[in-house]
């Protein structure tokens, strides 16, 4: 699974795209509230892997995971960019 959000959408829209031209489908979600509701719990349960993208050196969505929700951090890998790029 792959979680974006923020400035991040448009580019994760597009990789998401490219993969899916290259046969790999990737399940994808759009947090857009916190606390999280009970979808986005169900979304990361259901996945063994999920990509978090952020633009934050610190990784702190991810780490906001870790913390809500009790979540194995093995699990979430980060895909981070923040150099404008």
């Amino acid at each position: 699974g792959v979680i974006f959000f923020g400035t991040s959408i448009f580019s994760a829209e597009e990789a998401i795209e490219l993969l899916e031209a290259d046969g790999i489908i990737v399940d994808a979600m759009r947090p857009r509230a916190f606390p999280f509701g009970k979808a986005f719990r169900d979304f990361v349960d259901s996945h063994d892997r999920i990509f978090v993208i952020e633009q934050n050196r610190d990784a702190q969505f991810r780490s906001l995971l870790m913390i809500e929700l009790d979540i194995n951090p093995n699990k979430l890998k980060k895909v981070l960019q923040y150099n404008g790029m």
